[in-house]
């Protein structure tokens, strides 16, 4: 066996042991993406309890018939309402966006499903505002005050953090590159998410967050989307705009645009490649209106 995958398996048993300490059972957050696959995997080698929860957000249909199917005892938990439906009532048809993304707080994280112990898949290579995470961390200093006796007979100072939801978190894999990931999915011959065939990442169907690159992949395969996008604002009943400021233009001849140009980093101008990437999207989108004609 691998090296990091024994460290990890260790992390987790060590973890295991604070949490009953502490009276606290395990959840395991998973999404269907390779690095919960991992730790989902690892907790078992481990033989410890606990229980894997997927909030569901705004995954494709592929990614939810793969936890269904390959994970049937992973609890979903679900937002009372789906996510156009979010916009269009919660928020007054008002777009998540860069700066103000509260789907990922109304869905992935949250408040309702923040569970006191947990372990994550999180790895310091998947972004730069990961790179300062720590292998363990409390929620915060006087958490981390408060049982630093009990945690420290387990781990080293320079392996434990705060700013975890959480009162406490496990990172098992927070040290592993994407090929450790794939290296350990082969090695144990784990079902692999079909997503991955267009994406290097699992997550949400679009993100204001993300660049026009991963968006347009998944408005070629659901060119809908768009549409659901327009009517979030027209039908939620408060009167929106269709203005990109950085452009002092109006695009409510070309709402098409808008909604590509809106999944680019909220707004940001395309480059000469997400241009084109555009235009095929705008001509797929184009045809599918047509068809229903």
């Amino acid at each position: 066996m691998n090296l990091f995958w024994e460290e990890a398996i260790e992390r987790i048993k060590k973890f295991a042991k604070i949490a009953d300490k502490m009276g606290f059972e395990i959840a395991l957050g998973f999404s269907g993406g390779k690095d919960s696959q991992v730790c989902y995997d690892l907790c078992k080698l481990a033989e410890i309890p606990f229980k894997a929860y997927y909030n569901e957000s705004f995954e494709s249909n592929t990614t939810k018939k793969f936890i269904w199917e390959n994970y049937p005892d992973v609890i979903w938990r679900r937002n009372a309402v789906g996510f156009f439906e979010n916009i269009r009532v919660n928020h007054t048809g008002f777009l998540p966006t860069v700066e103000s993304a509260y789907c990922c707080s109304d869905y992935k994280h949250n408040a309702k499903f923040i569970d006191d112990c947990v372990i994550t898949g999180v790895r310091r290579s998947e972004s730069t505002k990961r790179r300062t995470r720590q292998t363990f961390e409390f929620k915060n200093k006087t958490t981390a005050k408060m049982n630093k006796e009990v945690v420290s007979e387990y781990f080293s100072d320079n392996c434990i953090g705060t700013g975890s939801a959480s009162v406490i978190t496990l990172k098992p894999i927070i040290d592993w590159t994407d090929d450790d990931v794939w290296d350990y999915i082969r090695f144990r011959n784990l079902p692999k998410n079909p997503e991955y065939k267009y994406f290097n990442r699992v997550g949400c169907m679009i993100c204001p967050k993300a660049n026009f690159n991963y968006n347009a992949v998944m408005l070629l395969r659901y060119p809908k989307l768009i549409d659901c996008v327009i009517s979030a604002r027209d039908r939620s009943g408060h009167p929106h705009d269709w203005i990109i400021t950085a452009d002092n233009k109006d695009y409510s001849d070309n709402k098409v645009e808008y909604v590509c140009r809106y999944l680019n980093h909220s707004f940001r101008p395309f480059t000469k490649k997400q241009q084109k990437m555009f235009e095929k999207v705008k001509e797929k989108y184009l045809e599918i209106k047509k068809s229903k004609k």
